[in-house]
């Protein structure tokens, strides 16, 4: 019998693959698409269940074509000899991106969000180009604010794919969550969904890292639109969850530069006082 419902599981999840189309991994994964941070658009639930964005009001998600791209929490800043700030960031729990990278904001640097609000804590999607300098450092030619690590990110294990018979393209994926705090959730794919695994190879059991849309249905399991979806990496020994995004208090300065390169550290841990 336990064989028998595996076989019928792997059967239901081929059909659903099939249904879906199973889009094609391309060799140089593309970026999500602006139009995939549109909320209207993100969810078969009805307008109704539809819940409001968590922020990015009035934002545009910027994309850079051929440039790299990381995906981090901002842990630290400091201020270069040049007077440009630098941002430590750690990755996102996860992913396979380098653990840690340094940013640098120069004066080319365009912002899909108010820049004066970036502050310890949030969660940037970067574009940065060329080799770091000897610092370590790369310059940022475009940066987004993702909010927050937990609002746009989920690693889970695959449950099952279903398709929506009223729609000719696009699936669902349920996961269950890798965390014993979290929830199962539903994530829909359509054609801005970026893949950077074989989506025809997916089964169930597959641990996945999902980049996802901030904003979800009320509903059991929330559902929402899914952005990327690549392999699940595990973290590396005391590698944390990053911490959720602060906003700057008493209407101040979001960021409060140190010099970088003090004597105690080449990062300062700890911001200087206003």
């Amino acid at each position: 019998m336990k064989k028998l419902l595996t076989l019928l599981l792997a059967l239901t999840t081929a059909a659903s693959l099939a249904a879906c189309g199973a889009p094609e991994t391309p060799a140089e994964p593309s970026e999500p698409a602006p139009s995939a941070s549109e909320p209207a658009e993100e969810s078969s639930e009805p307008e109704e269940n539809e819940a409001e964005p968590a922020a990015m009001p009035g934002q545009e998600r910027l994309s850079v074509a051929d440039a790299s791209r990381f995906l981090g929490t901002v842990e630290d800043f400091a201020v270069d000899d040049a007077g440009q700030t630098v941002l430590l960031m750690r990755r996102a729990a996860g992913s396979d991106l380098p653990q840690e990278l340094k940013v640098t904001l120069t004066e080319d640097t365009n912002y899909g969000f108010d820049g004066a609000q970036l502050g310890n804590g949030a969660f940037l999607e970067v574009y940065y180009g060329g080799e770091p300098d000897e610092t370590g450092a790369v310059d940022a030619i475009a940066v987004n604010d993702l909010i927050s690590e937990d609002l746009v990110v989920y690693n889970g294990t695959l449950v099952e794919i279903t398709t929506d018979p009223e729609k000719e393209e696009g699936c669902s994926l349920l996961l269950d969550p890798l965390t014993e705090d979290g929830m199962q959730y539903v994530f829909h794919v359509d054609e801005s969904t970026q893949f950077y695994l074989d989506f025809a190879s997916l089964k169930a059991g597959d641990k996945l890292h999902v980049i996802h849309s901030p904003a979800s249905t009320r509903s059991l399991p929330p559902q929402s639109a899914a952005w990327e979806i690549s392999p699940y990496t595990e973290p590396e020994a005391g590698e944390l969850p990053a911490p959720a995004a602060e906003a700057p208090a008493d209407g101040g300065d979001a960021l409060v530069e140190a010099p970088l390169g003090s004597p105690e550290n080449p990062i300062a841990s700890e911001p200087a006082a206003e």
